[in-house]
């Protein structure tokens, strides 16, 4: 059986309507689709793929809750940037890793990273300060090079984390 219709403007006035389609439902729309409602809830027993050739825009007024029951992986081609009104907290039950060449955690102006260079670079200076003080009645600690030791291990943190630290 087959209904063909076509017609230039249609206009319809309905109550309610309820519609069982018992295969494929497919609508091809040459101009812009519409949808205005009260609400909608959208059910799929199967994949559910959206997909766009420009841009996507979703505006959202009040809150957004998403709930995936397994793993969300997400591809960002180039930049993500992400603005919070107030707070952003993160969660994680067993791990949370940050990957990439170079960090910045903290300001625009400040990398609270830097904080481990600069502590490296302390130490450094009061291993050798140790190193090379002397009291009246005495010469040089007995275990200066193992003391002067210690800032080389500094410089050597200081090397092995400085490439990362924005």
């Amino acid at each position: 059986m087959l209904r063909m219709i076509k017609v230039d403007k249609e206009q319809r006035e309905l109550v309610a309507r309820e519609t069982t389609i018992q295969a494929n439902d497919t609508s091809t729309v040459l101009g812009t689709k519409k949808l205005l409602a009260g609400a909608i809830q959208q059910l799929s027993e199967g994949d559910y793929s959206i997909a766009t050739s420009a841009n996507f825009v979703a505006s959202i007024e009040k809150d957004m809750v998403l709930n995936i029951g397994q793993d969300s992986t997400i591809e960002i081609g180039q930049k993500l940037i992400e603005k919070i009104g107030q707070i952003k907290q993160s969660v994680s039950g067993a791990q949370q890793q940050i990957i990439a060449p170079v960090v910045w955690i903290g300001s625009q102006e400040i990398n609270v990273a830097q904080l481990m260079i600069d502590t490296l670079d302390i130490v450094k200076e009061l291993a050798e300060l140790t190193a090379s003080h002397t009291h009246n009645n005495t010469g040089e600690p007995l275990n200066a090079q193992a003391i002067n030791g210690t800032g080389t291990k500094s410089d050597n943190l200081r090397e092995k984390y400085s490439p990362v630290i924005g």
